[in-house]
């Protein structure tokens, strides 16, 4: 297509502003210099950009995007070119925005175990700049020496150490994103508010440009050991896959090679002495402290060898095992040695599932005349299929694409995605309908219209082009006009709670509509009574109730006192609710064991409670897949006996534990003390149902520990807290049983505790470092002398290990002068921490979260409290010394006044310091005086713009965030 003279003018002009923003050695327009850029590491797709533009920072991506938001111009960004789904390609004419150039390192935190980098850095570089303070940059995808943390966090990249470390969204703790109009956004996971950063990442540059990022790093691990085990059978290896998993171990990592690969593997540079007669090979590396590790390998031989192993070896020195894993990442440059061409297949199915989907792979390889390889991450179910063939067959490249559809076919019938690392891109957009539905699909693209109200943020991919539909962009949002409507909606829904019917209103209460008439109280009751009857009706004449000695505090003075509670049985009766609900328009307050009831501001309305108890079912448990779904209503202790039959659980332990139900703890994100060795309960939800407002009933995740296809709405519903759906069922993925627990407990002054915390949390592996004030410990039964606080240090894991961390960890204490003792029955003691909060005496209580450096100012703060007359025998707290995470439990003052002041200057503290004050609970005078969450900074904007889209009406939790 030759473009027109007007089009080569409006062309230049565009180039000239983007010069004069970047520099004209930064902008490239030449055809023979974009042919570069018009693909990316899968070159069955090409489109060739406009332009390619290389900034040089946040302003100027923002300055580059403005203008192209100015001129209607989309745009696709890249790192590396190094993806697998066409995901970086410019459709429609479009411009590359080229990050490769933005590749500092701002800032290595070494205390807190962070870097600040541009995202422009290759993911490699990190880990080598890091490795002298003995750190290192935990996810190492295949194309590790050359890809960049920005196009990771775009696709949320894995690799071979993400089964047991997690990918990409692990590791990212906060980003500086451009987005397509040129504005700014923080996203941090220390502040509150939807998991915008969860959301973000994984979403393919279709939500804007990262452009600076924070993220974690590990410390080295103290001890390494590498097996090689070969196979002559391939099903036997998969099935020793399951094995292994199943017996209570969680490799770093587990990746498998079958046949063709090892021949093309031997044939290459990367030969490591794979035996090439072997049908498969199983590389599998345990790490962690030395203490134990060997006893781990010996279970991990002998399971290899039940299984079928015609031998296992290690590797005897790190020369050996570096080999042995350049064989594994060269093996996809390797394979061209057995065609000339190769189309790489990413799929995830269930562990369990790996022999017979692997078995069809070959029949369908077999059935196209096709040669099939396969290499990929046994540990996690990710499938890497080589289909192998050449072009210049004039039938393999259709027979390449069907063969290709029908390995996606049968990945999704054995319970499995379409991509677990790779992405959706261009490549598997047509995929996507095989595992979401219409509805699933439209809540993605309502979400990524809150992102990119224009639609010119990397157009065309993940969500299917409506058919029809020859503008590109036009995939990327939905009806812009219903958008704008949603948008205005929420705003007006705010303003106009007089005009609803609202329950609120009758007798009884401050009504939110003024009752002046013993009419208008006739047709106020009359109006409850139709809707307890249509309720009744929905739910086959049971689980609808009034709660008549029940009330709910709201804004400007109202209350809710004639509330009806609904108990659904399903998700289909919930949806059918909500319909009702929204068409009534009913406020309605999603509620498991009414733990929501106290959290966020106080509701602008409150009509309907729609409790999830009597969706308590465990819906699945594939032990061998290390997997769970259960209703939200199922109480997380029930939960975690069940699972605990099978020797496994979920590692949380949140506040109010003996109350929490699945769908309270993922709705409010809850942490413990725990989090800090097992991570956060974001990690763990692999895939949630939800209810939307107007009753549509979606899908987000899945089934399998590792899936990138479409968004990751499992992130935006942890942490909501009720206001964007209601939760009906989670799935999680799971951890082995540790085999022993101890706590170590330790007494004496604040500021000493702190420093040994921080030293015992970089040098070992403990799961928990908790600093105890000494009135919290003597409530738990902590024996302390008085005034001094108490660590608690807790280590889980194999016995030995458990042993010698915990005889370290008590010399290092002793050393100190410390008083300390352990405590081999732990359970009950750190079950009592996490439910003091639920003890009545506490009608207030409010978390912190600060860098651990920091956490020292934020002790100060409460010990000052402590030592306020108005405060003083009412103050309990604790405090995570490896995450900087502060819980704080009091009676709340006579005066409310003085103690919000005293509150805010506690919130200034904190957020001065990057972090963050919540408050949980508050008698409703305080609440009225103190805003529950305090800033959220510069995505407090998007936060609305989420909640509009995907509850125009306001329906959900009214006013519970703004």
């Amino acid at each position: 297509m030759v473009p027109r003279p007007q089009q080569l003018q409006t062309d230049d002009q565009l180039l000239d502003e983007l010069r004069e923003i970047v520099g004209e050695e930064n902008v490239l327009s030449d055809e023979d210099e974009l042919l570069v850029y018009e693909t990316d590491g899968l070159p069955q797709h090409k489109h060739l950009p406009r332009a390619v533009v290389f900034p040089n920072s946040t302003e100027e991506t923002s300055d580059v995007l403005a203008v192209l938001h100015d001129r209607s111009v989309s745009f696709a960004p890249r790192g590396a070119g190094t993806g697998l789904s066409g995901g970086a390609l410019a459709v429609n004419r479009g411009v590359v925005v080229e990050l490769a150039r933005m590749r500092r390192i701002l800032e290595i935190d070494r205390e807190n175990r962070t870097a600040r980098v541009q995202t422009g850095l290759v993911n490699a570089q990190l880990s080598r700049a890091v490795a002298p303070f003995g750190l290192y940059y935990v996810p190492d995808p295949s194309s590790q020496p050359s890809c960049t943390i920005g196009g990771n966090i775009a696709e949320n990249a894995g690799g071979i150490h993400c089964l047991k470390y997690g990918t990409t969204t692990d590791h990212i703790v906060a980003a500086r994103v451009v987005l397509s109009d040129g504005s700014i956004v923080d996203f941090d996971l220390n502040r509150p508010g939807y998991d915008l950063l969860g959301t973000f990442v994984g979403s393919e540059g279709t939500f804007g440009i990262a452009t600076e990022a924070t993220v974690k790093l590990a410390p080295l691990p103290a001890a390494v050991r590498t097996l090689l085990a070969d196979f002559l059978d391939i099903d036997d290896a998969s099935r020793a896959v399951s094995a292994i998993i199943a017996a209570g171990m969680l490799p770093a990592a587990l990746e498998m090679m079958d046949n063709a690969i090892i021949r093309a593997v031997e044939a290459s540079v990367f030969t490591a002495g794979l035996p090439t007669d072997a049908q498969a090979v199983l590389l599998v590396e345990l790490d962690g402290i030395e203490a134990g590790i060997d006893d781990d390998v010996e279970k991990a031989e002998a399971i290899l060898r039940e299984r079928g192993a015609r031998s296992v070896r290690r590797a005897t020195d790190e020369k050996e095992r570096k080999k042995l894993w350049a064989a594994r990442k060269g093996a996809f440059g390797a394979v061209g040695r057995l065609m000339p061409d190769v189309m790489i297949q990413d799929a995830v199915v269930p562990r369990s599932r790996l022999p017979e989907v692997l078995a069809e792979t070959y029949r369908i390889s077999a059935k196209y005349n096709l040669q099939m390889a396969n290499v990929f991450h046994a540990g996690d179910g990710n499938l890497h299929p080589l289909i192998c063939f050449d072009l210049r067959r004039g039938t393999d490249i259709e027979n390449v694409r069907q063969a290709g559809r029908e390995i996606m076919e049968t990945c999704v019938r054995a319970g499995g995605s379409i991509t677990g690392e790779h992405g959706v891109g261009l490549d598997k957009s047509a995929y996507l309908p095989l595992i979401f539905s219409e509805d699933d699909m439209d809540t993605m693209l309502r979400v990524r219209a809150a992102f990119d109200s224009s639609g010119l943020c990397n157009p065309g991919k993940i969500i299917p082009m409506p058919k029809g539909c020859g503008e590109a962009r036009a995939v990327a949002t939905v009806d812009m006009d219903n958008s704008q409507r949603a948008t205005a909606s929420l705003r007006t829904a705010t303003n106009d709670r007089s005009e609803r019917p609202s329950l609120s209103a009758l007798p009884g209460g401050t009504a939110a509509i003024p009752v002046t008439s013993s009419t208008n109280v006739v047709a106020a009751r009359m109006n409850e009574n139709r809707i307890v009857r249509g309720l009744s009706q929905l739910l086959g004449g049971v689980g609808v109730r009034r709660l008549a000695d029940f009330a709910i505090e709201l804004r400007d003075d109202q209350r809710a006192e004639r509330l009806i509670e609904v108990f659904p049985t399903s998700a289909e009766q919930t949806s059918e609710v909500m319909k009702f609900a929204t068409n009534e328009r009913l406020a309605v307050l999603p509620a498991g064991a009414r733990g929501l009831f106290d959290a966020g501001n106080l509701l602008t309305q409150a009509d309907l409670v729609l409790s999830t108890r009597q969706m308590n079912r465990l819906l699945t448990h594939e032990p061998a897949d290390l997997v769970a779904t259960a209703e939200a209503g199922m109480p997380l202790r029930e939960f975690q006996k069940r699972l605990s039959e099978s020797g496994q659980w979920l590692p949380v332990d949140p506040p109010d534990e003996a109350t929490a139900t699945i769908g309270s703890i993922v709705a409010t994100a809850a942490a413990g003390p725990q989090s800090f060795g097992y991570g956060l309960l974001r990690s763990f939800v692999i895939g949630l149902r939800a209810v939307l407002a107007d009753g549509r009933r979606i899908k987000a995740g899945g089934h399998v520990v590792k899936n990138v296809a479409g968004y990751d709405l499992c992130k935006l519903f942890t942490g909501s807290y009720g206001t964007l759906g209601v939760i009906t069922e989670v799935t999680f993925k799971l951890r082995p049983l540790p085999a022993e627990t101890r706590t170590v407990v330790a007494s004496g002054r604040r500021e000493v505790l702190l420093v040994i915390a921080g030293q015992i949390a970089a040098t070992s592996s403990a799961v928990a470092i908790e600093i105890v004030s000494p009135a919290l410990a003597k409530d738990l039964g902590v024996s302390a002398p008085d005034n001094d606080c108490v660590l608690l240090v807790c280590f889980a894991g194999s016995s030995r290990a458990v042993i010698t961390q915990t005889a370290q960890t008590l010399k290092t204490l002793r050393d100190a002068g410390l008083r300390c003792t352990t405590h081999d029955e732990d359970r009950s003691l750190w079950r009592s921490l996490s439910n003091v909060s639920s003890e009545a005496k506490h009608d207030l209580s409010w978390d912190a979260r600060v860098k651990p450096s920091e956490l020292s100012a934020l002790l100060n703060e409460v010990v000052g409290l402590e030592r306020d007359d108005a405060w003083r025998s009412t103050i309990r707290w604790h405090a995570g010394a490896g995450d900087g995470r502060l819980a704080v439990l009091a009676r709340s003052p006579v005066y409310h006044q003085e103690a919000a002041r005293a509150l805010e200057g506690f919130r200034q503290t904190a957020e001065d310091r990057g972090g963050s004050l919540v408050l949980r609970r508050a008698p409703v005078e305080f609440k009225r005086k103190f805003d529950a969450w305090g800033s959220f900074g510069s995505a407090g904007e998007l936060m609305k713009r989420v909640k509009r889209q995907l509850d125009p009406q306001n329906v959900l939790s009214p006013g519970r965030f703004f």
